[in-house]
């Protein structure tokens, strides 16, 4: 009885049934869309795939700007199936920024199942809404950044880094075209790196030597380093590629991602990077954890962030900074350390390094206040500004 109702079942009544499905999702999407609370203007979407339909041809920032001026200072679009409320205003926001528990504004971003594929939800703090987890890890960030061996450990990897960047500057000539933007990008990038894990990935001098082997220069690197340098260099590029990728897993949802032929495979190719990127990030936690149990009791251990994670509420503990909560007193795991680690590196390339090029780009517009700053260089400094930059310098400039 059951083989002969199924067989019955023509193709006919599939290509039916495929448009009553689809009726049927049409319908409830816009049913939703029309009566949804406080509507905004903003793009009409469409089902599947909402407003993302438009931002073809566009980069997402030059798309969203794109909207400002068509829609105003405030205006609404759908990605993934969530509507979003975009504010192109300073005064909008202010409301929603207050350090309190009792305002009404989440400021967390949702966990999308496209974040959590990707491996970006839940872990370290910027993703993370398990308000339990999100407090162990942000108690810990702040822990590792309080270490007072740590900032002076910066201040010193900060002064090297600066010198072997400007050393490169040096034997580029005068005549090549500086792009601070890229520069920065990768001083920010291994910078933070080292801070996070005390490991040197070279993100600086893989760039100058892709530069000066662009410019069919004679590469004078033996294999062993050219070998360590491409490490390096694919290791800085999947840590971009990943955070790139974020706006996939964002933008479109799930049977997009697996469905549309030029966004399914590009989805491929991100997970392949993150998958990469992951390893490479939980083998430099376990080979930390293995050094450190190496290390003799007498001899001390190294300043960085991932040695504070690692020791932390274990008899090897290195933060000076202890807690009382009862929650809080227990070791670290590799994944969570993992999280802290990926959001600072994330979290702290684009945004120091774009901060850094804005400092350059208003000096150079404000030239009063560039000749206040240099007088308070001179002052503090002594007029030797050849000298690396000490803790205490710090604290005498203004």
């Amino acid at each position: 009885m059951i083989t002969t109702t199924i067989s019955s079942f023509g193709i006919s009544d599939i290509i039916s049934l495929l448009i009553v499905f689809s009726i049927i999702y049409v319908t409830r999407f816009y049913y939703h869309y029309f009566t949804r609370h406080n509507p905004l203007p903003g793009p009409f979407p469409l089902p599947i795939v909402g407003s993302a339909y438009q931002q073809i041809g566009y980069g997402f920032n030059d798309w969203l700007l794109s909207l400002h001026k068509k829609y105003g200072d405030m205006y609404e679009i759908i990605l993934a199936g969530q509507r979003l409320i975009v504010l192109c205003k300073p005064d909008l926001i202010e409301n929603m920024i207050l350090p309190s528990t009792k305002t009404k504004y989440s400021i967390r971003q949702p966990n999308t199942e496209g974040f959590v594929e990707y491996g970006f939800a839940g872990v370290g703090i910027a993703f993370n809404n398990d308000h339990k987890s999100w407090k162990y890890n942000r108690q810990f960030f702040t822990q590792a950044l309080s270490t007072s061996n740590l900032n002076y450990q910066a201040i010193e990897w900060t002064n090297e880094l600066w010198n072997e960047m400007e050393s490169y500057w040096n034997n580029l000539g005068e005549d090549y075209e500086l792009n601070l933007t890229k520069w920065m990008h990768r001083f920010t990038n291994e910078m933070i790196f080292r801070i996070s894990t005390g490991v040197k990935n070279d993100a600086i001098t893989c760039y100058y030597n892709m530069l000066i082997s662009s410019n069919n220069n004679k590469n004078l690197l033996n294999e062993k380093e050219n070998e360590k340098l491409k490490n390096s260099e694919n290791f800085v590029e999947s840590l971009e590629t990943y955070m790139e990728g974020l706006i996939y897993f964002y933008t479109f949802n799930k049977f997009i991602r697996n469905n549309f032929p030029f966004i399914r495979g590009k989805v491929k190719k991100l997970l392949k990077n993150k998958d990469y990127l992951f390893d490479r990030l939980y083998n430099i936690v376990k080979e930390r954890r293995i050094e450190i149990e190496n290390t003799p009791l007498d001899q001390p251990l190294r300043h960085d962030m991932l040695t504070s994670y690692i020791t932390a509420n274990t008899p090897r503990d290195i933060n000076v900074v202890k807690q009382a909560d009862a929650d809080l007193l227990r070791p670290m795991t590799d994944k969570e350390i993992f999280g802290n680690i990926l959001d600072a590196v994330l979290g702290g390339t684009d945004t120091a390094a774009n901060f850094i090029c804005f400092i350059i780009y208003s000096l150079e517009h404000y030239p009063e206040v560039k000749q206040r700053l240099r007088q308070e260089f001179d002052r503090v400094l002594e007029n030797d500004l050849t000298r690396p930059i000490t803790y205490k310098d710090l604290d005498k400039l203004e």
